[in-house]
């Protein structure tokens, strides 16, 4: 399996992943829209909090880090997030809307959320329940 570490200043670990403070639902808590963290280094207050924003969720998964069977993060590295690129979870699904769609897994402190979705975007701040950041240009896409 192919993967690319993604955001390593930005979301990472110490050996837990990050803070999961809040997960963001839209449609009466059936679609996944987002999540709100501090890193492990991070004082727990609303200065610190940041944000993924995620674009176009077509499916994902929580488990908890004890019964997840392939947790990707590793102590050669300090990300909590990586794309995997050849993923055996996307091909599972019909493809007709998942042309543009990445699997990323996501490793919080205890949680690791597994996402096929189109896009993601980061920032810092609480996110709004219009999904609409108090500053929206601070979410950026993340880099190719």
């Amino acid at each position: 399996m192919k993967t690319t570490t993604l955001l390593e200043e930005e979301f990472h670990h110490d050996g837990k992943g990050p803070s999961l403070e809040r997960v963001i639902w839209s449609h009466g808590g059936v679609i996944l829209k987002g999540f709100e963290y501090l890193n492990p280094e991070d004082e727990d207050n609303e200065e610190n909090i940041k944000h993924l924003k995620l674009i176009g969720v077509e499916a994902f998964s929580m488990t908890t880090e004890e019964v997840h069977s392939n947790v990707l993060m590793t102590a050669g590295s300090v990300a909590a997030i990586f794309k995997i690129d050849d993923s055996d979870w996307l091909k599972q699904f019909k493809p007709e809307h998942l042309g543009s769609c990445s699997h990323y897994q996501f490793i919080f402190h205890s949680e690791i959320y597994d996402v096929i979705c189109h896009e993601i975007k980061m920032g810092e701040g609480r996110l709004l329940s219009d999904m609409q950041t108090v500053a929206d240009n601070n979410a950026r896409p993340l880099p190719e």
